[in-house]
């Protein structure tokens, strides 16, 4: 019986909640040099509203050096939502598109190459996030996990390095052989 609750958790081990606006990075380089790879992903209703504006905040400073078409790495050096109702954390690398009339980032869609290098002697296991949407056909977001507003709502959260969900697998099928030897 205990193994199969085991079985069961580790069923779930892989799954996460999907926010509005989920942010994940991958990590390559080595110390003092650690290049982030930030991965965008818009979970929002309605279909049509586009994520246009994104940042990350490193604490080893501005340092850009990828974007994905159409964002422009340049436009502000660093943001805060303090006017808009969200924190004040001074985010410091920022892309935003002024291009394709919010459709770089569709509901459903993912866009990853927001990459920025991290000087840090260890590379980073979580980072501070924004991004804000806005849909061009006048939809409206009906969450109330957002701030500014529902026309053009912003999000905050942490981005993170993925783990592999095989990973908690094993560390769960790892309890369960010892409980077995027992």
């Amino acid at each position: 019986m205990k193994i199969a609750a085991l079985a069961a958790l580790a069923l779930t081990a892989g799954v996460a909640y999907a926010g509005p606006v989920d942010v994940t990075y991958s990590v390559s380089g080595s110390a003092g040099n650690w290049v982030l790879d930030f991965s965008v992903t818009n979970n929002l209703n309605p279909s049509t509203m586009g994520l246009y504006f994104f940042g990350v905040e490193l604490d080893t400073g501005r340092n850009i050096v990828g974007s994905p078409t159409n964002f422009d790495p340049d436009a502000w050096s660093t943001w805060d939502n303090t006017g808009y109702g969200g924190s004040a954390t001074i985010y410091n690398n920022n892309w935003i598109d002024f291009a394709s009339n919010y459709t770089s980032i569709l509901p459903g869609g993912s866009l990853s190459g927001f990459q920025a290098v991290y000087t840090g002697a260890s590379a980073p296991t979580s980072v501070k996030f924004f991004a804000f949407a806005n849909d061009p056909t006048g939809g409206q977001y009906n969450g109330t996990d957002n701030f500014n507003n529902q026309v053009n709502p912003g999000f905050e959260g942490i981005a993170t390095v993925p783990a592999p969900a095989s990973i908690g697998l094993m560390g769960l099928a790892g309890l369960a052989a010892s409980r077995r030897r027992r």
